[in-house]
């Protein structure tokens, strides 16, 4: 073996798996090599948008008028699990929500308990002592890309955040870019995209980091995925590569 050759298959080996390498700083999160104190973690309670679904049960402290919707009927409540598009209440393209006896409520822009203070009052005038319970019922999160289990994910909490909705995924896999995470976002039927980084500790104050109902979050592969090894049979084809151009060499003197 001549050592222009030798030098050759050394360096194809060692190119191919120092490429390979993934190191533990492409898997964090949040990098800091000190104690982190953020003065405010951005939180922002979520904001009824059109399109979205909501269980309303209104109920008061008095026999007759308990349960005014008659939702905590066995009957009932198992339809409304069952069929929640038949038995939800649907935020309609002008923000509003109509409820029974109540008529039209404005519900866009508002939180959940904003809506329910809102909807109690109104409810004084009918009923003694209301007592107001909303939900979201069609708050979704899709998880795509470089996941150990995309798919979409029922929330039932709206106040999310990307971390929360990475850890149902199955969190993001060695191979997924935690510099880049792509989000899609409808807003006023614009599709926005945008990309957060989830290795700086600014995350934390970023706006984004709380998500909308029927976000997407796509992880991109790191391109250190393409040279990877998972497993012997990567290593044994890629040495019997590098043997058969080093034979090649050889022959052409």
């Amino acid at each position: 073996m001549n050592s222009r050759a030798k030098s050759i298959f050394v360096y194809l080996i060692s190119f191919c798996m120092l490429s390979s390498c993934i190191t533990n700083r492409d898997l964090e999160y949040v990098r800091s090599n000190k104690e982190l104190k953020v003065k405010e973690v951005y939180t922002q309670d979520y904001r009824l948008q059109r399109g979205d679904l909501l269980s309303v049960q209104i109920t008061s402290t008095t026999e007759e008028q308990h349960d005014f919707f008659n939702m905590e009927s066995s009957n009932n409540a198992q339809l409304m699990i069952q069929n929640p598009y038949l038995y939800g209440f649907l935020v309609d393209d002008n923000g509003d929500l109509e409820l029974p006896s109540l008529g039209y409520v404005k519900a866009v822009g508002f939180t959940l308990s904003e809506l329910e203070n809102i909807i109690k009052e109104i409810s004084k005038s009918f009923y003694e002592n209301p007592v107001v319970k909303l939900n979201i019922i069609n708050f979704e999160i899709t998880v795509l890309g470089e996941v150990n289990k995309p798919g979409t994910y029922k929330i039932v909490d709206p106040n999310v955040n990307i971390l929360y909705a990475l850890s149902l995924s199955g969190d993001i896999t060695q191979f997924g870019n935690r510099k880049k995470v792509k989000i899609i976002r409808k807003e006023k039927n614009i599709n926005r995209v945008f990309f957060i980084d989830l290795t700086k500790t600014s995350v934390l104050n970023n706006k984004d980091f709380s998500l909308q109902s029927h976000d997407i979050i796509y992880i991109s592969p790191l391109k250190k995925k393409f040279y990877a090894f998972n497993n012997i049979t990567n290593v044994v084809s890629l040495s019997l590569s590098a043997v058969s151009l080093f034979l090649l060499i050889n022959q052409s003197r």
